[in-house]
């Protein structure tokens, strides 16, 4: 019995302070956590900002293929370049991609929706279905990513709009 005695003193000698220093120990490590999930936050709404100014102030689009009305509209040339590319038959696979990337900018309006159109085609261009865009500018040097991410966001924004009657402004 005293051998089992000490063996129980022995631990809760060495064994509670050892539990409490992992648990300040695992505290501390939760709290940079914390920390670091705050500046994640911070992060990446930086980059959204970054991004849509990107997507508005950078993105030059070629008039024959798009009106300048209000809302932005395709022109039958465009819709052409659209059938040139078979733009439409790659969204149409990959529509789950293009509508992942507009869900998580949480669109509330109608503007919304076409800056992140707009910005799932630069978001997307490295995915192997969109390759066929890259060859495209490679055997076209006057078309860039820039001149045509408006024409193919603002095919993508009918095309969500179409299924999201929610968004109505």
């Amino acid at each position: 019995m005293d051998a089992i005695q000490w063996i129980n003193a022995f631990i809760v000698l060495i064994g509670v302070p050892s539990i409490a220093v992992g648990l300040v120990f695992v505290g501390r490590k939760l709290e940079v956590l914390d920390s670091l999930e705050t500046s994640c936050a911070g992060i990446k709404h930086n980059l959204k900002v970054i991004g849509d100014y990107l997507t508005r102030h950078h993105a030059t689009f070629d008039p024959s293929e798009l009106h300048a009305l209000s809302p932005l509209q395709l022109t039958p040339q465009g819709r052409q370049f659209l059938e040139e590319l078979d733009f439409d038959n790659v969204v149409a696979a990959n529509k789950t991609d293009f509508f992942a990337c507009i869900d998580e900018e949480h669109p509330k309006l109608k503007y919304d929706v076409e800056t992140a159109a707009i910005k799932s085609i630069y978001t997307l261009t490295e995915k192997p279905y969109m390759q066929f865009l890259k060859v495209f500018f490679y055997n076209n040097p006057e078309r860039s990513l820039e001149n045509t991410a408006a024409t193919l966001g603002v095919y993508i924004r009918d095309l969500y709009l179409a299924e999201h009657p929610e968004i109505t402004q």
